[in-house]
Formats: C-alpha cells, structure tokens, sequence
C-alpha cells in the first residue's frame, strides 16, 4: 500500500478509537447524572448532536476522498514512459532524417531530387524535434505537476488529521468531569471542523495544480508549428 495512503489510515483508526473513546465517557456519565441535573443531561445531549454532525462532514470528507485517490505512481511510471518510450526513440529517429547527413551519404546525390529532398527532409527533421520538445516534455511535466499536487494534497491531510488527533485528546482531557463534558464535546467538533477546512483547502490547491497541467498540456498541444496544414509534413514532390 502506498506509504502516504497508510500514513492516513493509521491517523483516521486512531480518531475512530478516540471518538468511541469520547463516546464512552459521555455514556457513562449520561448514566450517572442524578435527579436534579437533567438540565446537563440536556445540554450533553445537544452537544453530542452537534459533534455527529460536524463528524458526519468530516466522514463524508474522507469518504470522497478514498474513493478518489489518484495513483501517484501511475502518474509517475506513466510520466517517465513519455520521456523514454517516446521522447528518446523520436529524438534518435530525427538524426536518421538529417538532409545534410544523408545527402553526403555517396557525395553524388545532386540535381533537383536531392535539393527537393533536403528541403523536405529539413520539415520532417523539424517535425520530430517538436514532438521531443514539446508534446513528449510537456505531456511528461503535466503529469509530474498533478503527481505533486497529489504529493502536497496528502501531506495536508496527514497534517490535518494528526491536529483532529490531538484535538480529540484534547477534548478527553476536558472531559474528565461532568461539567467538563459539554466543552470537550466543542472542542472535539471545533478541531473535527478545522480539518474539513483543511480538506477543502488541499482540494482546492490541488484543483489548481490541475488547472495547471491541463492549461499548459492543451496550449502546448495546439501549438502546430512544424506540422503545415496542421498535418505530418509531406515527402518530396518534384
């Protein structure tokens, strides 16, 4: 398993864990508060209300975003493929149509035909260096772009999700008396809150880095110079 995907599990566990943690707590102190106090009782219950709520955001979250995670090293592999299965064999192949090289080939190639071919040769010659230099270079950083956007995506919700941890130990903490619960529950739905924002921050960043790619890949596809006619450059023609 990708080592940032665990990274995130193992943080989301261990929120499950202090929540049920939490849960207990508020249980058990709903079970004991005496006659009397129904008034707390009450208002335990309506923050309780509030943190599923705010949790159930946080879940959805989470939910949406394991079920889209991107494949970081597909990008990659997929990436460097462009580069060497592409990039490299085109740039090899442009040195075979070099009209000044193969017009030298015997030295007696001359007369119209030669001089038809080496202006051809020279359109082919240009053709593949703009497929190395532009669609194979620019296809490559693309997906390197969006593979780091994913990079910094995941950091982020690391980061986010370790601050939920310790807000939630937090909130424990201020749990440990009864009319301590009702401010642990905020505090717990304060920092659930804090990493929704974080969530919807990292997406949005990574939307961008997307952006990005995709603006800079289509500009550079559209781009036909060396192609006449927007078409692969014609053979020699007396």
């Amino acid at each position: 398993m990708d080592a940032l995907i665990e990274q995130i599990n193992g943080l989301i566990e261990k929120i499950k864990g202090k929540l049920d943690e939490l849960l207990g707590i508020v249980n058990d102190f709903l079970g004991w508060i005496p006659w009397g106090l129904g008034w707390l009782a009450d208002k335990i219950k309506d923050a309780w209300d509030w943190l599923v709520e705010k949790f159930n955001e946080f879940w959805d979250g989470v939910t949406f975003i394991f079920g889209n995670p991107g494949d970081r090293g597909f990008l990659e592999t997929t990436g460097n493929s462009w580069s060497t299965d592409i990039g490299g064999p085109v740039s090899a192949k442009k040195d075979t149509v070099d009209a000044s090289a193969i017009l030298k080939a015997d030295d007696k190639w001359q007369g119209d035909a030669a001089g038809a071919y080496a202006g051809k040769a020279k359109l082919h010659q240009t053709a593949l260096e703009k497929i190395v230099t532009t669609y194979t270079t620019t296809a490559s950083a693309a997906l390197e772009t969006v593979r780091g956007g994913l990079v910094k995506y995941y950091m982020g919700l690391i980061t986010a999700l370790g601050a939920l941890v310790v807000g939630i130990i937090g909130a424990l903490a201020s749990s440990a008396t009864i009319f301590g619960i009702p401010a642990g529950i905020f505090i717990a739905a304060g920092a659930a809150l804090v990493a929704i924002g974080a969530f919807y921050t990292g997406g949005t960043l990574l939307k961008s880095d997307c952006t990005t790619a995709n603006t800079s890949l289509t500009q550079k596809m559209n781009d036909n110079n060396g192609f006449p006619n927007e078409g692969w450059p014609k053979g020699a023609v007396l």
